[in-house]
């Protein structure tokens, strides 16, 4: 099946299983490596902030760990806003001549 004239392979449709895998584009591993890390480190800081929580809650003072899940929430939105921007397309306006 011939492709038409100027279009990109695989426009509408899955790539087939026989066709050579792509490289990623220069700088998509760098990106996809960085997220990974932010993403440890997030983990980390709401560990932290569960480790305080129930220190503070088995201290007596159950009021102030409202604050804490408040901003373990934000943390966790922070991350879904990332991996919403991680699979992001950009789009591609196509000028006809």
């Amino acid at each position: 099946m011939a492709e038409p004239e100027g279009e990109p392979g695989f426009l509408d449709h899955a790539r087939p299983d026989d066709a050579p895998a792509l490289p990623p584009p220069p700088g998509q591993m760098a990106i996809v490596l960085a997220a990974l890390a932010i993403g440890v480190l997030l983990m980390g800081i709401q560990l932290w902030l569960l480790t305080v929580a129930l220190d503070l809650f088995l201290a007596g003072q159950g009021e102030r760990v409202w604050v804490l899940a408040l901003v373990s929430g934000g943390i966790f939105l922070g991350g879904l806003l990332m991996l919403w921007l991680l699979h992001r397309r950009p789009r591609v306006r196509r000028t006809w001549r």
